[in-house]
This record gives C-alpha cells, structure tokens and sequence, in this order.
C-alpha cells in the first residue's frame, strides 16, 4: 500500500503545502514561548533570591499553626514547609497569635486577693501561713508567719498561770447583784439575767497568754487594709468581718472602696463592730487566738477569783459603764487602758465594762450546769460543741455595773455585730511573736481615696442598726443606759 504524506484528512490536494507551513509556525511560536518563559523565571530567582521564596513559602497553606510558647526549640528540627504537602487550612489570625503568646506569671499582691465565701465556716484553726483568705494556728507559729504590715501593731502579752479555780457563781450572789443593780444603780435587773453563770464549778486550764487590752481601731483599720478592699464583707473565712458605714451608719469604719479608715480621734478606742468571725480572724493572723470563757473569766478574777478584777466591790472609778450618768454626747467606749487601776492582778486592762468581749465559746444557758453535774474532771473547756450565738463577757460603758461582773455571761449571734462589743486576743505559751510593752500604739490610719465612703450595696445580711441616736463626736451608743 503507498503512503500517502502530501494530503490531509486522507485526500490529495494541491494547496497542502500552505497548511503544513501554517501548523510548523505555530509549532516553532509555542516552542519559542516556553523557552522565553524559562528564562524569565531563571532571572527573577536569580534577582530575589532566598527572600522570594521564603515569601511564597510563607504564603502557602500549613496544617500546622505558627505557636509562640515559652518552652525550648525541639532538638528535631521539623521538615521544611517547602518540602509536606498539605490540605488548605486557614492561617491563625493575629488576635489568635497573641493569645498564644507567652506571659509572665503575675505575683500574688495581698491587697487584691478577694477571699471567696465558704459554705460552712469552723471554728478550728488550719494549720497555714498568715496570708488574706488562710487560718493561722493559735499559737506555736514562727514570727515569719504574721504580715510584715501587722507586726508593729502587736498586743503586750501577759503570762496567766493555770491550774483549779471556781468559774462561775452562786444563786446568792446573782440575788445579791440584782438587788445592788435596782436600789443602787436604778437599773432593770432580773435574777434571770445571772441564773446561766451558775453554779459555780471547778475547771482546770493550762497556763496561757492574754493580751493586756482590747483590740483597737487603729489595729483593725491595718489588718483590713492589708487584707484588702472590701475584704470586710467576706474576708474572715468567708464570713463578714465588720460593718462598715455603707451597712450602718453607725459604724465608725468608713470604707471608700480604696482603703478603711476611722476618725483619729478613736484610733486608740476598742474597736466595735466586728462580728465574732472578724475577731477571730485577726486573732490568728497575728498567730493568736480568741480566748475560751474559762481563760477569759481567770484572767479577770485572777487568783483570789475576785468578782471584779480589783477586788469583789464595784467602784465607778475603775471602770467605765452606764454609772454614774453621763451627758449621752459624752458616752462610749474611752481608749484602751483608760483604767490603770482597775487591772486585775494578771495586769490585765478593761475587763470590767468599756466594751464587751467575745470570745471562743459557743453558748448554752445550761453549759455550766451540764459541766458542774458531771462526775469527770473539767479540764480546759472549750464550750459546747455547737450553738447559735457566741459567749460575750464583761459588760460595757452602755451597761450597769451587773453586767461587768467578771462571772456574767451574755451572748450574740456571731455573724452579726455591735457597737458596744470589742474583742482581745490570748495566746498558747509556745507562741513565739514578740509581744510589743506598753499598751497599744497608735497606728497611721491610711488617707482617704475616692469618695468618703463606698456605697456599694452589701451582698452579706447584716442586723438592723441598734436603737441609737448618732452623736457628733466620738463612739455611738447602742443601748440605753441601765
């Protein structure tokens, strides 16, 4: 068979020539292109370079996000993104990398921790160091233990000596009592006002420490300030510590969302207001602790179990109470130590009236019947094991002398507080913080910040304020005299 190789589509035709020239020009354009092409290629990447393509890189697709951390370059170095092939996935954006940037680690600063509230507070102490939102032991901790902020506000301590005495009193004397309260004092006395403080009973304690006076406000203004803003509403184991003028207004603790203060005129006042909880919070940050009722009551009588601390007759002198009247502008507390006389023999200062004092115990009208009827030895009571409201002792300058006997029991709901109700601290003899001599110093109260005062709406409950009439000056009443 003859081939044919002068015709197209497999007919003869004269004009081919003409085709065959058209398809090799369009042959030799196409070729010439490509090549054309090539070289223009070559010298761009001969003229960008490493950064040419360290941009097209940069610019394709990764499965794997760029993440900055803080940990070290893997000793493997990963492949080349040039040389995986991977499916599209879409770039982190640059609010992504950001987030993903390392950051330093903030350090604890005390004045912002916010203490959260626990759903059930204890009254054992933990085991921990003294730091906003943590519980201190009562005693045996190291010095490192207490706030650099606190320890100049130190409380003299003083040695009590341990041993048998007769705690409580007689349904003769609780008689005799009420009798010197109306015909004497002119006040509202009854016999059931004494009938829990007997029958008297022997305890037996172990030797402690007590704490010369009472706490004072210039004390507790530095302990909430280094607790922090607003630490008064749940900073005392979750519970509220204090009230302050935004939650009554008869409070003398003024918050302005910044820092606490009161007037420097009662810096050196027992400080009131405080709920049991915010007592026994400040106790064991300065590695202390509230009182039980049988060491407080031994401290006040001392070893001859005097009915007062002085001696077993009550002198206006010695003591600040409802007797003899005063002009109401003039009453309240009077500063710490106001009463050198009326020490007990312990050198205790203020436990007969000036303010109230809580202590550890919970109360039961019945405690010292209970003890008093049990065959075994009563050895460091504690109170009972549970209660509603906490054993409050001696009396207070809104009150008649009956009330600061140093027998007399009275008690109040713990979470709530009073202006007529202060606090001191005791300390286990293995407590190894210095106990500043003297009565308490007057600590710099901090300057005011923003407004006087917060008014932001207390999320805690709080006792409606106590039947009384600010007065212009000094501390507020809470009760009328006698």
């Amino acid at each position: 068979m003859s081939r044919n190789y002068g015709t197209l589509r497999g007919r003869r035709s004269g004009g081919a020539a003409w085709q065959w020239i058209a398809i090799g020009f369009v042959v030799g354009f196409g070729c010439a292109a490509v090549v054309g092409l090539a070289l223009v290629i070559g010298a761009a990447s001969g003229t960008f370079g490493e950064d040419a393509a360290g941009l097209l890189v940069a610019g394709r697709p990764s499965q794997t996000p760029y993440v900055i951390t803080a940990t070290p370059v893997p000793a493997t170095p990963t492949l080349p993104p040039t040389e995986v092939l991977v499916s599209p996935t879409p770039q982190p954006t640059i609010g992504q990398v950001e987030a993903l940037a390392p950051t330093p680690t903030p350090t604890t600063d005390p004045a912002l921790i916010q203490v959260e509230p626990s759903a059930t507070p204890t009254d054992a102490p933990t085991e921990a160091a003294a730091q906003p939102g943590a519980q201190v032991a009562g005693g045996g901790g190291a010095l490192s233990a207490i706030p650099d902020a606190l320890i100049g506000q130190l409380t003299e301590l003083r040695l009590v000596d341990g041993g048998t005495f007769q705690i409580g009193t007689t349904a003769q004397e609780v008689a005799a009592a009420v009798n010197e309260c109306v015909d004497v004092y002119e006040g509202n006395c009854l016999l059931a006002y004494g009938e829990d403080s007997s029958p008297a009973h022997n305890v037996t304690i172990d030797p402690y420490q007590m704490e010369v006076t009472e706490v004072t406000y210039a004390q507790y203004i530095a302990f909430l300030n280094w607790m922090g803003p607003n630490s008064h509403r749940n900073g005392c184991d979750g519970q509220i510590c204090a009230a302050t003028r935004a939650e009554d207004e008869n409070s003398n603790i003024i918050f302005d969302s910044a820092n606490y203060r009161v007037n420097p005129f009662i810096a050196n006042h027992p400080v009131t207001g405080i709920t049991w909880y915010g007592a026994r919070k400040y106790c064991a940050t300065l590695n202390r602790r509230l009182p039980t009722e049988a060491e407080w009551e031994r401290a006040a009588r001392g070893p001859q179990n005097f009915l007062y601390p002085w001696g077993s007759t009550f002198d206006t002198t010695l003591a600040n109470t409802s007797r003899p009247r005063v002009d109401a502008a003039l009453d309240g507390a009077e500063p710490v130590g106001t009463y050198p006389l009326g020490a007990s023999a312990y050198g205790m200062l203020d436990m007969a009236g000036n303010v109230a004092e809580w202590v550890s115990d919970w109360y039961s009208p019945t405690f010292y019947t209970q003890q008093a009827q049990s065959a075994a030895a009563i050895i460091n009571p504690t109170g009972p094991v549970a209660g509603t409201e906490k054993v409050v002792r001696g009396g207070s300058w809104d009150a008649v002398p009956f009330f600061a006997r140093s027998v007399h029991r009275q008690s109040f709901d713990p979470a709530s507080q009073a202006l007529w109700i202060g606090f001191r601290c005791a300390a286990d003899l293995d407590t190894t913080a210095p106990a500043v001599q003297g009565v308490n110093p007057v600590a710099t109260l901090p300057p005011a910040s923003g407004s006087e005062e917060d008014t932001t709406s207390n999320s805690q409950p709080t006792l409606a304020p106590p039947p009384a009439t600010p007065t212009g000056s000094g501390p507020l009443p809470t009760l009328p005299p006698g």
